[in-house]
């Protein structure tokens, strides 16, 4: 008796094409009355003569794996050489002269380098920014030495920028050139301070035609086109609201970024030396501050420059966490070293204000 059409997919050509049915009345009767085949498998048969000139299929055999030898390493040793694959080691230039500090325990070392580094950074302006916050000479010695002297460098020093004019490029410039090692290590730093000037003033005494705050138009309008376009703004007055709200929103914007949500800065609000060369609070500095939040904290709710923000409208609600701790801070200052015994009607109506409109982001 021949056997079905549906004949399994791994028999041989030859075998599927034996059990093809000739076309005859007997065998349509008998294969009516015998079990129904399944419908997808005859076409296996219909497909045969076809691949019958290829001969028998081998059979699939996997590839056998080379044998491996037999570790003779302990765990011990296996845990040890895991723990160290990634060290470093320090190696003098010179083979026959040997190196003292390469034979301390690391934990020496460290102690040694914070006598090398300085306990704080003080970045005045953008120009000392190159001069004041590179990295030690230290880091360029080896590789070993780079990674430790980095984590005491980075985690323990004290860095203080002065922000003027609401400009804080010079901060993001130093962070974006920093190695992910070190920047990683930045972001574990709790004594990162920067010192906002409460005050926008212009870098002219006599400013020329098209000059705005510390630069020309086409300059300033550059650092406005990730918000919105400056030149849209009828009066020198609303342009000078709109380029305050961009240089706060691009910070902002700055520290909501993956890679830089983890850094968290201490805000200051003193004013320059200049102005106040003894530090002494008075009625004076209550009143700079005052000022400094009226004409440049309110530009977030002021209609010029909701209407010509129109760009990066989609990360407002990344940049509401630091512009919320921000204006604490401008808060916390103010109230700590002004507060009246009554409260400050107009300073908490302001900031009031403020917060209900970032909120809304």
């Amino acid at each position: 008796m021949a056997s079905p059409s549906y004949t399994r997919a791994t028999t041989s050509s030859e075998s599927r094409s034996r059990a093809i049915p000739r076309p005859s009345t007997t065998t349509t009767t008998t294969t009516t009355t015998t079990a129904k085949p399944s419908r997808a498998k005859p076409a296996l048969a219909l497909r045969s003569p076809q691949k019958s000139s290829q001969g028998p299929s081998k059979p699939i055999t996997t590839p056998k794996k080379p044998l491996k030898r037999p570790s003779l390493l302990t765990p011990q040793t296996k845990t040890y050489l895991a723990y160290t694959s990634d060290l470093y080691r320090i190696t003098p230039k010179d083979a026959k002269k040997a190196c003292p500090l390469g034979t301390l325990p690391s934990e020496l070392r460290s102690l040694i380098y914070t006598f090398l580094f300085p306990t704080a950074i003080y970045v005045s302006s953008a120009r000392s920014l190159h001069a004041q916050a590179r990295p030690p000479a230290l880091l360029h010695v080896c590789r070993a030495i780079r990674i430790e002297a980095a984590y005491t460098y980075y985690l323990h020093t004290r860095f203080t920028f002065t922000v003027r004019n609401l400009n804080f490029s010079s901060i993001t410039r130093w962070l974006d050139s920093l190695p992910k090692q070190h920047k990683a290590l930045v972001t574990r730093n709790r004594r990162l301070e920067i010192n906002v000037l409460p005050c926008v003033k212009s870098t002219c005494t006599y400013p020329p035609p098209g000059f705005l705050v510390d630069g020309f138009l086409e300059e300033q309008w550059v650092s406005c086109q990730p918000f919105g376009n400056l030149y849209d703004l009828p009066s020198a007055l609303h342009k000078r609201h709109f380029l305050v709200f961009c240089r706060m929103a691009a910070w902002w914007m700055w520290c909501s970024r993956l890679g830089n949500k983890g850094v968290r800065w201490n805000y200051k609000f003193e004013q320059s030396t200049w102005q106040n060369a003894f530090a002494v609070p008075d009625a004076r500095d209550a009143a700079v501050l005052e000022g400094f939040l009226v004409e440049c904290g309110m530009v977030v709710a002021m209609p010029c420059v909701e209407k010509a923000w129109r760009r990066n409208r989609a990360t407002a609600g990344g940049m509401r966490d630091e512009a919320m701790r921000w204006f604490e801070a401008l808060d916390g200052w103010y109230k700590e070293r002004y507060a009246k015994e009554g409260g400050d009607v107009e300073w908490d109506g302001n900031m009031m204000v403020v917060r209900e409109s970032i909120k809304k982001w």
